[in-house]
C-alpha cells in the first residue's frame, strides 16, 4: 500500500481539476475569442475609418465648389471697389478743391447718387462708405444717405485697428490690396456711430485705401459692407447634403459666417488647431472630425465639424451583426473543442493509465495505438520503455548477484594492513640483528612511503606530502643503485599547501632514473622546482640525464595524450611505460582546466617535465 503526503495528495487533486483536456479546451476557446474580437475590432475601426475618409472626400468636393463661388464673390467685390476708385466723381470728391458751397453740395449729391446706384445693382450690399483722412465722411445704406464732417475723427472707424490696417498696406500700385474683415455691426460705421451689443455681427467688410490720381499717399478709405447671408448662401447648399456644422473663419480664427448667427465674431477652437501650412485636410479634436479648406489665396478657411458619434450611428447595425456573429462563433468553437480535443487527448489519457500500471509494478503493460502521428510514436516509445525497464531490472538483479560474489572474494583475499606492517617490522628487526643497515633504512623508507596510503586513501594530497613521498622514493632507489642519485629542491613556501594528485611525481622520477641515468650507472642529479603563476603552480622536474631525440619526444607526447587506452599497443607500453600517460590523465581528470604536463629536452642534455596544477 502506497502512502502519500498531504502535499502530494493535494497536488494530485489539483492535477485532476486542471487536466490537459480542460486546459486545451479553455485555450482553444480563448484563442478563438481573441481572434474573433480582434477581427471585430479591426472591422469596426476599418469601417469607421472608411466612413471618415468618405466624409472627408465628399466634404472636399463640396468645398471645392463652394470655394470657387466664394473666390468669385471676392473678385467681384474687388472689381467693384476698383470701379468706384476710378469713378471721376469719386476722384473729384477725394481732391476736395471746390471752394464754393453750391459746388460742394452738387458734388455730394453726385457721389451719393453714384453710391445709390451701386447699392441698387448689388442687392447683397448693406452699405458703402468713404472715410476721408481730413474728416469728411460720405455714405449710403439701403434706407438712408449722409454726408458730414468729423474733423476731430471721433467716429469709431478712425480709432479702430481696422483703419490702421487698411492704411498700412503696401502702395505698390494704384490700387492697394483690399482688406477683408468679418463680424462687424452696423453701429461700427455711419454718422454718430455707436456700438450696441444688441446688434448682430452680420456684416463682412471689404476695405481699401484710396487716393486720387494726383496724390501719392492714401487720402481716404473705401468701406464696402456685405450682408453675411450672401456669403452663407454660397455654401449653404452643403448643409442639406452633409451633417455637422459648416462655417467660415478668417486668419485670426474668428467666425465670419455661420448658420448660428449668435456665433458670428466668436473664436473657433477648430480654426486655431489647423496647421499653419495646411491648405486643406482634416484633423480630430474633441471627438469631432474637423475638415478644413482654404479659399483660394485668401486667409478665409471653410470648416466643417462632424461629431464622431454620427459615424458610430451609421455603423450601429454593424455592431449588432458582429455581436451575433461573435456569439455563434463562440458556441461553434465550444462544440468543436469539446469533440476534437477529446479525440486528440484520448491517446494521452491511455498513456496516463499505462503509466499508472507501471507505478504499480506491471512493467509488461503495453498500449495499443495505431495512429501515425506524434502520439502513435509516443505510444511505441512507451512500449519499448516498458520492455526495456523490465530487461534492465533483470540485468540489475544479475549484476547485484555478481557484485555480491566479487565482494565476498575480495574480502577473502584482502590483506590486512596491520599484517603487512607487522611483517615489514619483523624483517626490519631481523636486519637490525644482522646489522644490515641498508636493509633497515630501505624498509623504514618503504614504511614511510606506504603508511600515508593506508592511513588516508584519498586521491589528493598537499604538495608538501608529495615532496616527502618523492624523498622516500629516491632514498629507496639510492639503496638499490648505490647512492648515486642527488636531489635538489627550489620550492616557494606558499605553494606547499596546494593540493596535487597523490604520487604524481613518482612516475616522472622513475622515468628520469631508468631512462635518463641508464648509461651513467644510475647516477645523476634531479632538481624539483615549484613556480607560482597567477592561476597555476608549475611543478618542474629536471634531470641531467642523456635526454631524448626530437622524434622520441614527439612519440612520447602522442603516446601520453592518447585518450583511448585500446589504441595503445603493448610495444608502446614497453617502450614508454604507462607512467607519463597515467600522470597526464590524472591531472586532466582532477583539473579539467589544466593543460596537464609538458615535456621538453634541454640544450645541455637532460629532460624537463612541467606539471600545471590550479591553485584552487
Amino acid at each position: 500500500m502506497k502512502i502519500f503526503s498531504r502535499g502530494a495528495w493535494i497536488g494530485r487533486r489539483r492535477g485532476r481539476g486542471r487536466s490537459l483536456r480542460l486546459q486545451l479546451r479553455v485555450s482553444f476557446i480563448l484563442i478563438s475569442l481573441i481572434a474573433l474580437l480582434m477581427s471585430a475590432i479591426l472591422t469596426y475601426f476599418g469601417v469607421l475609418g472608411i466612413l471618415e475618409r468618405k466624409t472627408n472626400e465628399s466634404s472636399m468636393q463640396y468645398f471645392l465648389q463652394a470655394g470657387d463661388s466664394i473666390h468669385e464673390f471676392r473678385q467681384e467685390i474687388d472689381k467693384m471697389s476698383k470701379q468706384l476708385l476710378t469713378d471721376p466723381i469719386i476722384q473729384q470728391f477725394l481732391d476736395n478743391k471746390l471752394l464754393e458751397i453750391p459746388d460742394k453740395i452738387q458734388l455730394h449729391r453726385d457721389v451719393i447718387q453714384e453710391l445709390d446706384a451701386y447699392m441698387g445693382n448689388y442687392e447683397y450690399l448693406d452699405s458703402i462708405y468713404v472715410y476721408a483722412e481730413d474728416g469728411r465722411i460720405i455714405g449710403a445704406t439701403g434706407d438712408r444717405t449722409f454726408v458730414f464732417n468729423d474733423e476731430k475723427k471721433q467716429e469709431l472707424y478712425y480709432a479702430s485697428s481696422f483703419h490702421h490696417q487698411v492704411l498700412q498696406v503696401k502702395l505698390d500700385n494704384s490700387y492697394p490690396r483690399i482688406v477683408w474683415e468679418g463680424a462687424h455691426r452696423k453701429g461700427d460705421f455711419g454718422e454718430s456711430s455707436s456700438l450696441s451689443n444688441d446688434e448682430p455681427r452680420n456684416l463682412i467688410t471689404a476695405a481699401r485705401a484710396v487716393k486720387s490720381l494726383f496724390q501719392s499717399l492714401p487720402s481716404a478709405s473705401l468701406i464696402i459692407n456685405i450682408r453675411e447671408d450672401k456669403l452663407f448662401s454660397l455654401y449653404n447648399n452643403l448643409k442639406s447634403k452633409l451633417n455637422g456644422r459648416i462655417y467660415v473663419c478668417n486668419g485670426l480664427g474668428q467666425i465670419i459666417s455661420h448658420t448660428d448667427k449668435s456665433l458670428l465674431g466668436a473664436s473657433s477652437e477648430a480654426c486655431a488647431a489647423i496647421p499653419e501650412d495646411g491648405a486643406n485636410g482634416s484633423i480630430k479634436m474633441n471627438n469631432e472630425q474637423i475638415v478644413y479648406y482654404q479659399v483660394g489665396s485668401s486667409d478665409w478657411t471653410m470648416v466643417k465639424e462632424v461629431p464622431i458619434n454620427e459615424f458610430i450611428e451609421d455603423i450601429f447595425n454593424l455592431r449588432f451583426q458582429m455581436l451575433w456573429i461573435l456569439g455563434v462563433s463562440f458556441a461553434a468553437a465550444f462544440l468543436a473543442s469539446a469533440l476534437w480535443i477529446k479525440k486528440i487527448t484520448r491517446p494521452m489519457h491511455n498513456l496516463m493509465e499505462a503509466m499508472g500500471n507501471i507505478e504499480k509494478g506491471k512493467f509488461d503493460f503495453t498500449i495499443e495505438d495505431n495512429q501515425l502521428n506524434e502520439f502513435g510514436r509516443l505510444s511505441s516509445g512507451f512500449n519499448r520503455m516498458s520492455f526495456g525497464i523490465k530487461e534492465l531490472i533483470e540485468q540489475n538483479r544479475m549484476v547485484e548477484n555478481e557484485k555480491i560474489k566479487v565482494e565476498i572474494q575480495m574480502l577473502q583475499s584482502q590483506i590486512n594492513p596491520h599484517f603487512l606492517f607487522n611483517t615489514l617490522n619483523t624483517i626490519k628487526w631481523m636486519a637490525v640483528v644482522n646489522k644490515s643497515d641498508n636493509i633497515t633504512k630501505s624498509i623504514t623508507a618503504l614504511c614511510n612511503l606506504l603508511r600515508p596510503i593506508f592511513k588516508n586513501p584519498a586521491v589528493l594530497c598537499t604538495l608538501k606530502e608529495e615532496l616527502e613521498y618523492a624523498y622516500h622514493y629516491i632514498t629507496i632507489l639510492n639503496y638499490r643503485y648505490g647512492e648515486g642519485i642527488e636531489i635538489e629542491y627550489a620550492v616557494v613556501e606558499e605553494a606547499l599547501s596546494c593540493t596535487v594528485p597523490r604520487f604524481i611525481l613518482q612516475p616522472i622520477i622513475e622515468n628520469a632514473i631508468l631512462h635518463g641515468f641508464e648509461y651513467s650507472g644510475y647516477a645523476g642529479k634531479i632538481r624539483i622546482e615549484v613556480e607560482e603563476l597567477p592561476a597555476f603552480i608549475v611543478i618542474r622536474v629536471i634531470d641531467n640525464g642523456r635526454g631524448m631525440s626530437d622524434e622520441n619526444l614527439r612519440r612520447v607526447k602522442e603516446w601520453m595524450e592518447s585518450h583511448k587506452p585500446e589504441e595503445r599497443s603493448d610495444a608502446d607500453e614497453s617502450a614508454y611505460g604507462i607512467g607519463l600517460a597515467n600522470v597526464y590523465r590524472r591531472i586532466r581528470l582532477n583539473f579539467p582546466k589544466s593543460p596537464g604536463l609538458e615535456i621538453s629536452r634541454l640544450p645541455s642534455g637532460g629532460t624537463r617535465v612541467d606539471l600545471f596544477i590550479p591553485k584552487s
